[in-house]
């Protein structure tokens, strides 16, 4: 027994020496190193590790039916000594997890959301999201904010998704412990790096029920192992929609492999309609700085807009079972076949034998959805 607690002290001891050269560790978070395939690959060339969990300043914002308006916020560094008390009257319903992207969050400054978020990249609306739920369901949702990690570099929040995740993850083992949550009701949706965040979530959740990844991010993501992104592995169900799919020299964001147990690629998974329009076009609808901004991430969000109406929609989304972006352009797959037809969105699990490549045509403006 005693060179076996030995045995374990030094192992601790020696973890945490390697980890102080090529990484870092953070408690019950568990040590993040840079090494292969998370860093010095010629994907991830600079290898990261997370900033620290003070630095991030993730917060886990609850809302409910009952506390729609106000949410009850809790600090992640918190989640093990508060969650009792800051949500006491937290229940064991369905509950939904809903994770923004780079440059995005609800505690992005005024300045920064004017210079980055309608010049550079998006807003994702995730009040709108959450209402959209509450209005569907009797859910707990809880918003994710880590916008404090989500600023410039790129790189830099790509890492700190990898401590992201785990904090989800210990949130979500701690209602499992104290409120009987059940995994199987915990559904969590991630747009861009939110996406691949879910992931690292999902893979600390045992039985986790679902994931949706909203065009999961490519840069520093795509061509890279299982363990580095998002996965069929991460939960019970995962149901991926691809809306911006292409190399980001030509302005596109999403990744190109398939990262689900269902990939979506509405029309085609990149370009979206409505969204071709010309950079004149685009300034005078929008004006300068909403109109770049349109211009450049219309398709990244698109995925975005096309779950969030899926929630309460009359129209189903039908997408057919398809090998290949070509054979869908020929014509080849418009029928459900043996495994049936499957429903992008908010229904995607209701088809239980749905595995693989799914298509469909949307139209470039809201509603979205024609069948």
């Amino acid at each position: 027994m005693l060179i076996a607690i030995i045995f374990l002290v030094s192992s601790s001891l020696i973890c945490q020496a390697v980890a102080g050269l090529f990484g870092t560790c953070y408690n019950d978070l568990g040590c993040f190193y840079n090494t292969p395939p998370f860093g010095f690959t010629w994907q991830r060339p600079l290898g990261l590790v997370p900033q620290s969990p003070s630095n991030i300043k993730t917060k886990f914002r609850l809302y409910t039916r009952t506390q729609r308006a106000t949410p009850l916020d809790l600090e992640a560094v918190d989640v093990k000594t508060s969650l009792q008390t800051t949500w006491p009257d937290f229940s064991p319903r369905p509950t939904k997890f809903v994770i923004h992207g780079f440059l995005d969050g609800t505690e992005i400054t005024t300045w920064s959301k004017m210079v980055i978020n309608y010049m550079l990249f998006y807003a994702f609306t995730e009040q709108e999201m959450k209402e959209e739920l509450l209005t569907k369901g009797d859910y707990n949702v809880i918003l994710v904010d880590w916008s404090a990690g989500a600023v410039p570099i790129y790189t830099q929040a790509t890492a700190n998704t990898r401590l992201v995740g785990p904090q989800i993850g210990l949130l979500i083992n701690q209602l499992i412990g104290k409120f009987n949550l059940l995994p199987k009701h915990v559904h969590i949706i991630g747009h861009s790096l939110g996406a691949h965040t879910a992931g690292y979530a999902g893979e600390r959740v045992p039985g986790l029920g679902r994931i949706t990844g909203l065009d999961p991010a490519g840069p520093e993501f795509d061509g890279t192992p299982a363990e580095v992104r998002l996965d069929p592995t991460d939960a019970m169900f995962v149901d991926v929609i691809h809306s911006d799919m292409g190399s980001l020299i030509n302005f596109h964001f999403g990744i190109t492999q398939n990262v689900g147990r269902v990939d979506f690629y509405p029309n085609l998974g990149h370009n979206q309609p409505g969204c071709s329009q010309s950079t004149i076009n685009s300034v005078e609808q929008w004006g300068l700085i909403s109109g770049s901004n349109e211009l450049m991430t219309c398709s990244h969000n698109r995925a975005v807009k096309l779950f969030k109406e899926s929630i309460n929609s009359v129209c189903s989304f039908t997408s057919y079972s398809c090998d290949s972006e070509d054979k869908f352009k020929s014509g080849q797959c418009t029928t459900c076949g043996p495994s049936g037809c499957a429903n992008m969105g908010f229904w995607a699990d209701t088809n239980k034998n749905a595995t693989g490549k799914y298509y469909i045509k949307t139209n470039g403006a809201a509603p979205f959805c024609t069948s």
